[in-house]
């Protein structure tokens, strides 16, 4: 499954109401929901790794296989 369709279920549908007090509101649900996707939520597809943890084991990689 992609983001949007995790947000749909994680956020959205799992609200007692999926009724947002306000744009703000709705934008900090957004924002966190995004934070704890790529920092803390683990993904199968990767190991079980976060995708931060796997984007910076790609920098590392890559600044290895680098000449200077």
């Amino acid at each position: 499954m992609c983001l949007w369709s995790r947000l749909k279920t994680e956020v959205f549908e799992l609200r007692e109401r999926p009724v947002f007090a306000d744009l703000a509101d709705t934008q900090a649900s957004i924002a966190d929901y995004f934070d704890y996707y790529n920092h803390e939520r683990r993904h199968s597809s990767i190991d079980f790794q976060t995708p931060y943890h796997t984007h910076q084991q790609f920098l590392q990689t890559n600044a290895l296989n680098c000449p200077a």
